[in-house]
């Protein structure tokens, strides 16, 4: 059953409600950016980088006061800064997990400040896990804006698995998060952060030119125009360079599913499963593939490997299918 904003459960919620801050930056052209930040231990809070890029000064508001930021600490290309707020250490530190145990379909809650304003809390569905840099980009359903930016990304039982960080703008279900994974265990010492100041050219890897950005993202955005011809060359390009990564063989079956050519899905969804053999959606997507060229037989055998995965998938394919337990 889908979980709303209203189902979660409060007494678990309200204290990581009570503990994202939002972030106010002030830059040399006395304008402002707007944004939210996660304590992750005493005094210290995690944002996006791309928040306070420009900032000669930047504040943490929290239970309608200001606190000054006294430093940060900088992860350009990762998006990530480490707040140091020393007059500010009462906020506890919210609880974290590793991207690497979320799956497709999982449940996720965003959480961070609306345009800079009031607090939003939005429940949506893990829709895609994108490996790069030894991490995992989550890509959800989870609705945000760009005053969210620096926000976190919860798990249904409350452990911060990523740090909302960017979307594609005029689709849906394209929001991402970069990993609580990157965030170091250890805040650092006082000396290794650096006095508040515009941050130069450090590009976010999200932020690159066209050319340069990862392959999931401008999978991403010809998904979203549904350029299906341009995306099969994209993930053509994408298995020839990264040949042991199993997402452009998945993108590769989707595509061909929307073009009905089955038996081409058939082939990349195989592959797929042959790269990441405990990707339940990958079998999932087989045994429909399987299943539109009534291949019963096969569909029976991915059954049985999707029970040992994730039985809701293999009763749903069973219905489907009309195989008999």
């Amino acid at each position: 059953m889908p979980v709303a904003a209203q189902d979660l459960d409060r007494e678990l919620f309200n204290p990581i409600l009570g503990s994202i801050v939002k972030v106010e930056a002030v830059t040399e052209a006395g304008g402002y950016s707007l944004g939210s930040a996660v304590p992750i231990s005493a005094g210290h809070f995690v944002t996006s980088c791309h928040v306070t890029a420009k900032a000669v000064s930047i504040s943490i508001q929290y239970q309608g006061l200001r606190w000054p930021v006294r430093g940060q600490r900088a992860d350009g290309k990762r998006d990530l800064c480490m707040l140091d707020v020393p007059k500010l250490s009462e906020v506890p530190a919210v609880r974290r997990s590793s991207s690497r145990n979320l799956k497709v379909g999982d449940g996720v809650v965003a959480i961070g400040y609306t345009f800079g304003a009031g607090l939003s809390t939005q429940v949506g569905k893990v829709r895609a896990l994108h490996a790069i840099d030894d991490g995992t980009v989550i890509q959800s359903a989870a609705y945000f804006n760009s005053g969210a930016s620096g926000g976190g990304l919860f798990t249904l039982d409350g452990r911060l698995v990523g740090i909302l960080t960017f979307r594609l703008k005029g689709a849906e279900a394209y929001y991402f998060s970069v990993p609580a994974d990157w965030i170091e265990s250890e805040p650092g010492s006082d000396d290794s952060y650096r006095p508040i100041a515009p941050l130069g050219d450090a590009t976010p890897f999200w932020s690159q030119p066209a050319d340069r950005l990862p392959y999931f993202m401008r999978a991403a955005a010809l998904q979203a125009r549904e350029q299906w011809p341009d995306l099969l060359m994209l993930t053509q390009e994408w298995v020839a360079e990264e040949s042991s990564n199993p997402e452009p063989w998945f993108i590769r079956g989707e595509v061909f599913e929307r073009l009905d050519r089955h038996n081409e899905a058939v082939t990349a969804f195989q592959r797929t499963t042959e790269l990441n053999p405990q990707l339940a959606l990958a079998w999932m997507k087989l045994g429909e593939a399987e299943l539109r060229l009534q291949h019963l037989d096969t569909v029976q055998k991915v059954i049985k490997r999707l029970d040992a995965l994730d039985a809701e998938l293999a009763a749903e394919l069973r219905v489907r299918s009309g195989i008999k337990p």
